[in-house]
Protein backbone atom coordinates (compact mmCIF):
# COMPACT_ATOMS: atom_id res chain seq x y z
CA UNK A 1 0.00 0.00 0.00
CA UNK A 2 1.43 3.36 -1.01
CA UNK A 3 1.78 6.35 1.31
CA UNK A 4 -0.96 8.14 -0.59
CA UNK A 5 -3.27 5.20 0.01
CA UNK A 6 -2.36 5.14 3.70
CA UNK A 7 -3.08 8.86 4.06
CA UNK A 8 -6.36 8.45 2.17
CA UNK A 9 -7.30 5.58 4.48
CA UNK A 10 -6.48 7.70 7.53
CA UNK A 11 -8.65 10.53 6.23
CA UNK A 12 -11.50 8.10 5.51
CA UNK A 13 -11.21 6.65 9.02
CA UNK A 14 -11.32 10.15 10.49
CA UNK A 15 -14.42 11.00 8.47
CA UNK A 16 -16.10 7.73 9.44
CA UNK A 17 -15.30 8.29 13.13
CA UNK A 18 -16.55 11.87 13.06
CA UNK A 19 -19.67 10.86 11.13
CA UNK A 20 -20.43 8.05 13.58
CA UNK A 21 -19.95 10.30 16.60
CA UNK A 22 -21.97 13.09 15.00
CA UNK A 23 -24.76 10.72 13.99
CA UNK A 24 -24.93 9.24 17.47
CA UNK A 25 -24.96 12.74 18.99
CA UNK A 26 -27.77 13.84 16.67
CA UNK A 27 -29.81 10.70 17.42
CA UNK A 28 -29.38 11.09 21.16
CA UNK A 29 -30.16 14.80 20.92
CA UNK A 30 -33.43 14.04 19.16
CA UNK A 31 -34.33 11.42 21.74
CA UNK A 32 -33.45 13.80 24.55
CA UNK A 33 -35.50 16.56 22.95
CA UNK A 34 -38.49 14.21 22.69
CA UNK A 35 -38.08 13.20 26.34
CA UNK A 36 -37.74 16.84 27.42
CA UNK A 37 -40.84 17.73 25.43
CA UNK A 38 -42.75 14.87 27.04
CA UNK A 39 -41.69 15.97 30.52
CA UNK A 40 -42.25 19.70 30.03
CA UNK A 41 -45.47 19.44 28.04
CA UNK A 42 -47.00 16.33 29.60
CA UNK A 43 -45.74 15.15 32.95
CA UNK A 44 -45.01 18.49 34.63
CA UNK A 45 -48.26 20.24 33.56
CA UNK A 46 -50.22 17.17 34.62
CA UNK A 47 -48.56 17.22 38.06
CA UNK A 48 -49.30 20.94 38.42
CA UNK A 49 -52.91 20.38 37.35
CA UNK A 50 -53.32 17.67 40.00
CA UNK A 51 -52.20 20.18 42.61
CA UNK A 52 -54.81 22.64 41.30
CA UNK A 53 -57.53 20.07 41.99
CA UNK A 54 -56.91 20.45 45.72
CA UNK A 55 -57.32 24.22 45.59
CA UNK A 56 -60.46 23.89 43.45
CA UNK A 57 -61.99 21.62 46.07
CA UNK A 58 -61.26 24.28 48.69
CA UNK A 59 -63.13 26.78 46.52
CA UNK A 60 -66.10 24.41 46.33
CA UNK A 61 -66.09 24.11 50.12
CA UNK A 62 -66.13 27.91 50.51
CA UNK A 63 -68.96 28.21 47.98
CA UNK A 64 -70.96 25.61 49.94
CA UNK A 65 -70.46 27.51 53.18
CA UNK A 66 -71.64 30.68 51.44
CA UNK A 67 -74.70 28.89 50.10
CA UNK A 68 -75.71 27.32 53.41
CA UNK A 69 -75.27 30.49 55.44
CA UNK A 70 -76.54 32.92 52.77
CA UNK A 71 -78.97 35.47 54.32
CA UNK A 72 -81.11 35.92 51.21
CA UNK A 73 -82.18 34.17 48.00
CA UNK A 74 -79.94 36.33 45.83
CA UNK A 75 -76.76 35.09 47.51
CA UNK A 76 -78.07 31.55 47.37
CA UNK A 77 -78.53 31.86 43.61
CA UNK A 78 -75.05 33.29 43.18
CA UNK A 79 -73.58 30.49 45.26
CA UNK A 80 -75.44 27.88 43.17
CA UNK A 81 -74.08 29.38 39.95
CA UNK A 82 -70.57 29.36 41.38
CA UNK A 83 -70.94 25.72 42.41
CA UNK A 84 -72.06 24.73 38.90
CA UNK A 85 -69.04 26.53 37.47
CA UNK A 86 -66.71 24.78 39.93
CA UNK A 87 -68.25 21.40 39.08
CA UNK A 88 -67.63 21.96 35.36
CA UNK A 89 -64.08 23.10 36.13
CA UNK A 90 -63.39 20.00 38.22
CA UNK A 91 -64.82 17.74 35.51
CA UNK A 92 -62.53 19.37 32.93
CA UNK A 93 -59.53 18.99 35.24
CA UNK A 94 -60.29 15.29 35.68
CA UNK A 95 -60.56 14.94 31.89
CA UNK A 96 -57.04 16.38 31.62
CA UNK A 97 -55.81 13.95 34.26
CA UNK A 98 -57.46 11.04 32.42
CA UNK A 99 -55.67 11.91 29.18
CA UNK A 100 -52.30 12.27 30.92
CA UNK A 101 -52.76 9.19 33.14
CA UNK A 102 -49.95 6.65 32.90
CA UNK A 103 -50.35 3.21 34.36
CA UNK A 104 -53.24 1.45 36.04
CA UNK A 105 -52.71 3.29 39.33
CA UNK A 106 -53.32 6.75 37.86
CA UNK A 107 -56.17 5.53 35.66
CA UNK A 108 -57.86 3.94 38.66
CA UNK A 109 -57.41 7.06 40.78
CA UNK A 110 -58.99 9.23 38.07
CA UNK A 111 -61.96 6.85 37.82
CA UNK A 112 -62.42 6.92 41.59
CA UNK A 113 -62.18 10.72 41.56
CA UNK A 114 -64.91 10.93 38.91
CA UNK A 115 -67.21 8.70 40.92
CA UNK A 116 -66.48 10.53 44.16
CA UNK A 117 -66.97 13.90 42.44
CA UNK A 118 -70.40 12.81 41.20
CA UNK A 119 -71.42 11.70 44.72
CA UNK A 120 -70.02 14.90 46.18
CA UNK A 121 -72.01 17.20 43.93
CA UNK A 122 -75.15 15.12 44.33
CA UNK A 123 -74.88 15.84 48.04
CA UNK A 124 -74.12 19.49 47.27
CA UNK A 125 -77.23 19.76 45.08
CA UNK A 126 -79.34 18.13 47.78
CA UNK A 127 -78.05 20.65 50.29
CA UNK A 128 -78.71 23.54 47.89
CA UNK A 129 -82.28 22.26 47.39
CA UNK A 130 -82.83 22.15 51.12
CA UNK A 131 -81.57 25.68 51.44
CA UNK A 132 -83.82 26.84 48.61
CA UNK A 133 -86.80 25.20 50.37
CA UNK A 134 -86.02 27.18 53.51
CA UNK A 135 -84.79 24.17 55.48
CA UNK A 136 -81.75 25.95 56.83
CA UNK A 137 -81.09 23.72 59.82
CA UNK A 138 -81.44 20.56 57.76
CA UNK A 139 -79.17 22.01 55.08
CA UNK A 140 -76.50 22.82 57.68
CA UNK A 141 -76.76 19.37 59.19
CA UNK A 142 -76.56 17.72 55.77
CA UNK A 143 -73.52 19.88 54.95
CA UNK A 144 -71.53 18.66 57.95
CA UNK A 145 -72.68 15.10 57.56
CA UNK A 146 -73.02 13.77 54.00
CA UNK A 147 -71.35 16.61 52.07
CA UNK A 148 -68.32 16.65 54.38
CA UNK A 149 -67.98 12.87 54.05
CA UNK A 150 -67.93 12.95 50.24
CA UNK A 151 -65.62 15.99 50.31
CA UNK A 152 -63.10 14.21 52.54
CA UNK A 153 -63.26 11.13 50.33
CA UNK A 154 -62.67 13.20 47.18
CA UNK A 155 -59.87 15.19 48.77
CA UNK A 156 -58.14 11.94 49.78
CA UNK A 157 -58.35 10.58 46.23
CA UNK A 158 -57.15 13.87 44.73
CA UNK A 159 -54.26 14.05 47.21
CA UNK A 160 -53.23 10.49 46.36
CA UNK A 161 -53.41 11.37 42.66
CA UNK A 162 -51.27 14.45 43.27
CA UNK A 163 -48.64 12.37 45.09
CA UNK A 164 -48.63 9.83 42.25
CA UNK A 165 -48.25 12.59 39.66
CA UNK A 166 -45.36 14.16 41.58
CA UNK A 167 -43.69 10.76 41.86
CA UNK A 168 -44.08 10.30 38.12
CA UNK A 169 -42.69 13.80 37.49
CA UNK A 170 -39.64 13.16 39.70
CA UNK A 171 -39.03 9.79 38.06
CA UNK A 172 -39.31 11.31 34.57
CA UNK A 173 -36.87 14.08 35.45
CA UNK A 174 -34.44 11.56 36.96
CA UNK A 175 -34.68 9.39 33.84
CA UNK A 176 -34.10 12.45 31.69
CA UNK A 177 -31.02 13.48 33.66
CA UNK A 178 -29.73 9.91 33.58
CA UNK A 179 -30.22 9.72 29.80
CA UNK A 180 -28.44 13.03 29.29
CA UNK A 181 -25.55 11.90 31.50
CA UNK A 182 -25.33 8.58 29.65
CA UNK A 183 -25.35 10.35 26.29
CA UNK A 184 -22.64 12.76 27.39
CA UNK A 185 -20.50 9.93 28.75
CA UNK A 186 -20.99 7.82 25.62
CA UNK A 187 -20.11 10.68 23.28
CA UNK A 188 -17.08 11.58 25.38
CA UNK A 189 -15.89 7.97 25.50
CA UNK A 190 -16.44 7.46 21.76
CA UNK A 191 -14.62 10.70 20.97
CA UNK A 192 -11.72 9.77 23.23
CA UNK A 193 -11.47 6.28 21.74
CA UNK A 194 -11.58 7.69 18.20
CA UNK A 195 -8.85 10.20 19.03
CA UNK A 196 -6.63 7.49 20.56
CA UNK A 197 -7.10 5.17 17.55
CA UNK A 198 -6.44 7.96 15.06
CA UNK A 199 -3.35 9.06 17.00
CA UNK A 200 -2.01 5.49 16.98
CA UNK A 201 -2.65 5.16 13.25
CA UNK A 202 -1.07 8.58 12.63
CA UNK A 203 1.99 7.65 14.71
CA UNK A 204 2.36 4.36 12.84
CA UNK A 205 2.01 6.12 9.50
CA UNK A 206 4.51 8.80 10.56
CA UNK A 207 6.97 6.10 11.60
CA UNK A 208 6.54 4.24 8.32
CA UNK A 209 7.28 7.46 6.43
CA UNK A 210 10.09 8.92 8.50
CA UNK A 211 12.04 5.73 9.29
CA UNK A 212 12.95 4.92 5.64
CA UNK A 213 13.72 8.57 4.99
CA UNK A 214 16.00 8.70 8.02
CA UNK A 215 17.82 5.55 6.90
CA UNK A 216 18.18 6.94 3.40
CA UNK A 217 19.56 10.20 4.78
CA UNK A 218 22.11 8.34 6.90
CA UNK A 219 23.20 6.20 3.94
CA UNK A 220 23.50 9.25 1.71
CA UNK A 221 25.61 11.07 4.28
CA UNK A 222 27.91 8.06 4.71
CA UNK A 223 28.27 7.62 0.96
CA UNK A 224 29.04 11.31 0.53
CA UNK A 225 31.61 11.21 3.34
CA UNK A 226 33.32 7.96 2.29
CA UNK A 227 33.01 8.43 -1.48
CA UNK A 228 32.22 4.71 -1.58
CA UNK A 229 29.90 4.54 -4.55
CA UNK A 230 29.60 0.77 -4.32
CA UNK A 231 27.19 1.06 -1.39
CA UNK A 232 23.44 0.99 -1.94
CA UNK A 233 20.48 1.99 0.21
CA UNK A 234 18.35 -1.10 0.94
CA UNK A 235 14.84 -1.03 -0.55
CA UNK A 236 12.33 -2.26 2.01
CA UNK A 237 9.12 -1.62 0.09
CA UNK A 238 7.93 -0.41 -3.27
CA UNK A 239 5.92 2.71 -2.40
CA UNK A 240 6.81 6.36 -3.03
CA UNK A 241 9.77 6.15 -0.65
CA UNK A 242 10.87 2.83 -2.13
CA UNK A 243 10.81 4.31 -5.64
CA UNK A 244 12.83 7.28 -4.36
CA UNK A 245 15.42 4.89 -2.90
CA UNK A 246 15.56 2.97 -6.19
CA UNK A 247 16.10 6.24 -8.05
CA UNK A 248 18.82 7.25 -5.59
CA UNK A 249 20.56 3.88 -5.99
CA UNK A 250 20.35 4.31 -9.75
CA UNK A 251 21.99 7.73 -9.45
CA UNK A 252 24.75 6.27 -7.25
CA UNK A 253 25.31 3.54 -9.83
CA UNK A 254 25.71 6.10 -12.60
CA UNK A 255 28.09 8.11 -10.44
CA UNK A 256 30.03 4.92 -9.80
CA UNK A 257 30.24 4.19 -13.53
CA UNK A 258 31.27 7.76 -14.31
CA UNK A 259 33.89 7.62 -11.56
CA UNK A 260 35.33 4.38 -12.96
CA UNK A 261 35.42 5.84 -16.47
CA UNK A 262 37.11 8.96 -15.16
CA UNK A 263 39.70 6.90 -13.31
CA UNK A 264 40.28 4.80 -16.42
CA UNK A 265 40.72 7.89 -18.66
CA UNK A 266 43.03 9.47 -16.15
CA UNK A 267 45.15 6.33 -16.03
CA UNK A 268 45.26 6.18 -19.84
CA UNK A 269 46.41 9.80 -20.11
CA UNK A 270 49.03 9.30 -17.43
CA UNK A 271 50.33 6.18 -19.20
CA UNK A 272 50.47 7.98 -22.52
CA UNK A 273 52.28 10.96 -21.06
CA UNK A 274 54.81 8.70 -19.36
CA UNK A 275 55.54 6.88 -22.64
CA UNK A 276 56.11 10.05 -24.68
CA UNK A 277 59.74 10.57 -25.62
CA UNK A 278 59.22 14.28 -26.06
CA UNK A 279 56.87 16.97 -24.78
CA UNK A 280 53.31 17.38 -25.83
CA UNK A 281 53.83 20.51 -27.89
CA UNK A 282 56.17 23.41 -28.49
CA UNK A 283 55.04 26.92 -29.17
CA UNK A 284 57.35 28.77 -31.59
CA UNK A 285 57.50 32.42 -32.51
CA UNK A 286 54.13 33.88 -33.42
CA UNK A 287 52.35 31.67 -30.82
CA UNK A 288 52.14 28.73 -33.25
CA UNK A 289 52.41 25.03 -32.33
CA UNK A 290 55.37 23.34 -33.98
CA UNK A 291 54.07 20.83 -36.58
CA UNK A 292 56.37 18.17 -35.25
CA UNK A 293 54.24 17.74 -32.12
CA UNK A 294 50.78 18.09 -33.60
CA UNK A 295 50.26 14.33 -33.80
CA UNK A 296 50.74 13.90 -30.04
CA UNK A 297 48.36 16.80 -29.33
CA UNK A 298 45.67 15.34 -31.59
CA UNK A 299 45.96 11.95 -29.90
CA UNK A 300 45.43 13.58 -26.48
CA UNK A 301 42.48 15.61 -27.68
CA UNK A 302 40.88 12.54 -29.20
CA UNK A 303 41.32 10.68 -25.90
Amino acid sequence: MTIRHRITLLVILMLVALSAIGGYAVLQTRNSAANVRQVTQGVVPSALASADLVSQLKDVQLAMMTLVYAPDANMVSQAQDLLKSKEASLQAALDVQAKAAQGQAQTGLVSQARESLANYFNAVNDTAKMKADGKNDLAQAYLFANVAQYRDELEGIVETLRIEKNRQKDAAIDDLNSALATTTTAIGAATGAAIVVLLLISALLYRQITSPLSRMQVEMSEIAASQDFTRRVPVGRMDEIGHSIVAFNGMIEKIQQSSLQLKQKTADIQAMLQNMQQGILTVVEGVVVHPEYSAYLEAIFET
